[in-house]
């Protein structure tokens, strides 16, 4: 038999195998490729077309999708590797040489890589489309066009390609050990681990802890460094704790001799299930964990999305006036505002100089508006820091010492007093490009009588019911835009992003985003964590069956000294049980830890987000039972088959007779 036919026949005879491996790779690829196509669609990322917020909600769970395309195939190349060694040890013992198997193993993989590719993009293409449609039916997207770009065909593949060289590479490195004896023994020998032993156990419990503190004392939204590295140390955490976890539940088992003595058989199969699968639950561990952890905080956000606009706009609506923009005649304001859905109850009006990098406002206008007794020296002043209560955490500028008043008679000093975080008035876009500070009356008087033209003001409107003030809001920016299209000139020569820099600030505008927000992100994670539970799935499956011989070998051996159906039901469900459930145990008690620790509020408040994580948990895990029921009875029938326990007619009907001793298994 020449080479090429050999090929020819191992992939005949690995149809089922190669076929899975490939599936898993191709569909990987296709659904990367859709995200990307969509995380770089020029439309979708323009902020005059898509709400900001909605593009953004995107970030999170397409790193998330890179990091699970790197940890899917590399383990799924590793798994189907480990399919063929036995094979690989058969064609040595008839002649074949290692360069040969170097031979195969680039030739196989490589056609694999190229074919799910290929695939996967062709796919891709395709679910790229019904993608964006599906998306366009939750969000508004403006006039959002779906569109292929070349990059995102280049980076796909170059980004598959650099994985699948990698793995290839590492695996023929790896032939470079590969003998006969090892190979033949490979499917019925356990894997050796460096790591094991209670105090790795210990180790892992503390990088945990490390990892937990780090996100209560330093986590940070905007440092998305930290947070990688955080969840890294976290991972090797979860990594070390399960390589010891084996050693600490047999020493707890054998502190009773009766415990330890009727459950011998388990304490055995835990210790090796847990050692040789610590990788494949480590895997699991962090997709459960990223899922469940991204899914409770968006829907935590949707469902508080309308105390969220209260506590961060003070007032229903608010927009400032300033260098002659948005200064609408006071008849034009009054139509709009004596005419809508929910009558008005105040208008105030809160002065401040525009020094375009500082803006500046008196104490005694901030005593009134607000009922304060803040109080500012001379040659003094106070940094006003625009944060909900609550939040203080989320302020990243740090107290200004000093501040510099230019005037005509030369600059002036003045330094700090303190600094405030209080969210006095709605965050208006044209007033948030600067910092804020509060001056007394004597240096803002000075100020003032020198930057006359930049004295502007804000207008601050509250209504009976603020859900009731979309058509409001949405006249006032019409106005407000038009005013400032007739009557100055254009700061930045886009009418869109003039129109967005000097727009209102309004409850009901952010409560529209959130919401809108919200339904993409449940869309989004809830489409992210299937294929995650998808996955997790077939790296289990991969798992188990790659210790199919060895588990075959083990209970044909018990069969003969005497072992029951019901004894082996039991035997297989104890390990299947610690490879089914342990991951989600961990994958929710970590996402529960990390989004309290990075909430950083009251404890009442920190708890909502939890109580969402632990039922997106519960929500997986009765999922997880009904795909442990179905896969554990049709694993245990056919071991029961293969050790001759279970009776399986040669005619033409299809059902299986057990045998008795099976029949009490569901008794």
């Amino acid at each position: 038999m020449t080479f090429r036919r050999m090929v020819i026949q191992m992939f005949k005879a690995n149809l089922r195998r190669y076929l899975l491996f490939f599936l898993c790779s191709s569909f990987t690829i296709m659904v990367f490729f859709a995200f990307y196509s969509l995380y770089t669609n020029p439309d979708f990322n323009d902020p005059y077309q898509v709400n900001g917020m909605v593009s953004g909600n995107l970030y999170a769970p397409f790193l998330v999708m890179r990091v699970f395309a790197v940890l899917f195939i590399v383990y799924a190349q590793m798994a189907f590797l480990k399919f063929r060694k036995s094979d690989f040890g058969l064609l040595m013992v008839l002649g074949m040489t290692s360069h040969n198997i170097r031979k195969i193993i680039l030739l196989e993989n490589s056609l694999i890589a190229l074919a799910s590719i290929l695939t996967g993009l062709g796919a891709g293409t395709v679910f790229s489309g019904l993608f964006f449609f599906i998306i366009s039916l939750f969000v508004n997207i403006g006039g959002s066009s779906f569109s292929l770009t070349l990059e995102s065909y280049l980076y796909t593949i170059k980004f598959f390609g650099i994985i699948y060289i990698a793995v290839i590479g590492i695996q023929l490195i790896l032939t470079l050990r590969y003998n006969i004896v090892r190979l033949l023994k490979e499917s019925r020998t356990a894997e050796r681990s460096l790591l094991h032993g209670k105090i790795t156990g210990i180790i892992g419990v503390v990088l945990l802890g490390i990892s937990v503190y780090d996100m209560i004392t330093h986590y940070s939204p905007d440092d998305a460094r930290m947070m990688l590295i955080n969840l890294g140390v976290s991972m090797v955490g979860v990594y070390l704790l399960l390589s010891g976890l084996g050693d600490w539940m047999k020493l707890f088992i054998s502190r009773s001799s009766r415990a330890y003595h009727k459950h011998l058989m388990f304490s055995s199969d835990l210790n090796y299930t847990l050692g040789r699968s610590k990788i494949v639950l480590s895997l699991i561990t962090f997709l459960i964990f990223i899922t469940i952890s991204l899914s409770g905080i968006i829907f935590y956000i949707t469902w508080d999305a309308e105390n969220i606009p209260v506590k961060n706009n003070p007032y229903d609506i608010a927009y400032a006036e300033v260098f002659g923009k948005n200064s609408l005649p006071s008849e034009t304001l009054s139509e709009i505002t004596d005419h809508g859905a929910t009558p008005l109850i105040s208008h105030q009006t809160l002065e401040y100089i525009d020094l375009f990098n500082f803006k500046v406002f008196l104490d005694q206008n901030i005593n009134t508006l607000i009922g304060s007794d803040y109080h500012v020296e001379k040659e003094h002043f106070l940094n006003l820091a625009l944060v909900a209560r609550g939040e203080e955490w989320k302020n990243q500028r740090p107290e200004m010492p000093s501040f510099e008043m230019k005037l005509s008679s030369g600059n002036h000093t003045l330094y700090s007093q303190g600094l405030i975080f209080k969210m006095l008035f709605n965050p208006v876009p044209n007033l948030m490009n600067g910092l804020h500070v509060i001056v007394n009356e004597e240096d803002y008087m000075v100020l003032k009588a020198e930057n006359k033209k930049a004295i502007g003001n804000l207008q601050l409107l509250n209504f009976k019911d603020w859900k009731k003030t979309v058509n409001i809001d949405a006249k006032l920016n019409a106005a407000l835009a038009k005013y400032n299209k007739d009557n100055t000139e254009s700061w930045y020569g886009n009418e869109r992003h003039e129109a967005l820099v000097f727009s209102t600030k309004s409850r009901i505008s952010d409560y529209l985003q959130l919401q809108e927000s919200g339904r993409f992100g449940i869309f989004v994670i809830s489409f992210v964590g299937l294929i995650f539970f998808g996955a997790s799935g077939i790296v289990l499956h991969f798992s188990i069956q790659t210790d199919l011989e060895r588990e075959r070998i083990k209970f044909r051996k018990l069969n003969k000294i005497g072992i029951t159906s019901k004894d082996v039901a039991r035997i297989i469900g104890g390990p299947l049980k610690v490879l089914f459930f342990l991951p989600y145990a961990l994958g929710i008690a970590l996402s529960s830890f990390y989004v309290v620790s990075s909430s950083r509020v009251e404890m009442f408040t920190a708890l909502e987000p939890m109580w969402f994580c632990l039922l997106v948990g519960g929500a997986y895990l009765l999922l997880q039972v009904l795909i442990y029921r179905i896969y554990t009875k049709i694993y245990t029938r056919n071991m029961l088959a293969h050790i001759e326990l279970l009776d399986v007619p040669t005619t033409n009907n299809t059902r299986c007779k057990f045998n008795s001793n099976y029949d009490n298994i569901n008794k």
